[in-house]
């Protein structure tokens, strides 16, 4: 009979731990409970790759969304994205074969009535890609779903700053 109930407290308190660490599954979007609704996104064309993930990740963490500045309680302001890469490494015919990428964005928060709740500040991601000359095309498939897994993660990052700083 004891070996069950070790069991159970031993589940029960690794449950605890990991909720108490900030674990989260991946994909898991952070609750946005504290923000105005709803929420107006400026600085980002709405139908581009990045708008199209905000409004998703937005909605998934029970964000009501509006087109209109003016029927807005929140509003996100999105500035200075960024995307870029650089060499880090060569092959042996002194060709560009290791990159870095990188997509940042800096962003603020402001309620209407209340101003600025959240000052402006930066999210980076980076991510290392190999790519050998001889898999070129390859290579640029993984290289764009780096960049989709990327603007994905950098979508997240920002939710959950949200949901921490309000």
């Amino acid at each position: 009979m004891k070996p069950p109930v070790a069991k159970l407290a031993l589940t029960v308190m690794l449950t605890i731990l990991l909720s108490a660490c900030g674990f989260q599954l991946r994909g898991h979007v952070a609750q946005l409970t504290g923000l105005g609704q709803p929420l107006f996104i400026s600085g980002v064309e709405p139908y581009s790759e990045l708008g199209r993930e905000l409004d998703e990740q937005l909605q998934q963490a029970g964000m009501r969304l509006t087109s209109e500045r003016n029927e807005a309680a929140s509003t996100l302001l999105i500035s200075q994205v960024r995307s870029s890469e650089r060499v880090l490494g060569l092959d042996a015919r002194n060709r560009a074969a290791e990159y870095e990428l990188m997509d940042s964005l800096r962003f603020s928060l402001r309620e209407t009535g209340r101003g600025e709740r959240l000052p402006k500040q930066t999210l980076r991601v980076t991510r290392t890609v190999f790519t050998p000359q001889d898999q070129v095309l390859a290579g640029q498939q993984e290289t764009q779903a780096l960049r989709e897994d990327m603007r994905r993660e950098l979508v997240n990052l920002l939710i959950r700053r949200l949901s921490v700083l309000l």
